[in-house]
């Protein structure tokens, strides 16, 4: 089975996610769902995935909030470092890390 395009990705992820202000990060917009279940079942027909893993990206997990937030407070943290963002989920953490002066951030996770 071929893998989906970059521009049917996008478009899955557009169609199934809205684009909203994460709560206490202002300025941070992400793509997030609201039914996990949902986002699979739609990936196994749309995208032709029989087994889809669950949407990790299509949320913004508490630990991550938690952490960007701490960023938010003490950009010190991370000014000129490198990130990463292991289990990334949504890629949150390297998003405000950038945000925050760090001088790369990369965000790794299965999906």
């Amino acid at each position: 089975m071929t893998a989906p395009s970059p521009a049917r990705l996008r478009a899955f992820v557009r169609r199934t996610t809205r684009l909203v202000e994460v709560p206490d990060l202002p300025g941070v917009r992400l793509h997030l769902g609201d039914d996990a279940m949902k986002i699979c079942r739609l990936a196994g027909v749309e995208l032709g995935q029989p087994d889809p893993p669950l949407p990790y990206w299509a949320f913004a997990w508490s630990g991550g909030l938690a952490l960007a937030r701490h960023l938010v407070d003490h950009p010190e943290e991370v000014a000129s470092a490198r990130v990463l963002d292991l289990a990334s989920g949504s890629g949150l953490c390297a998003i405000v890390g950038m945000r925050a002066g760090a001088a790369s951030a990369l965000a790794i996770d299965i999906d």
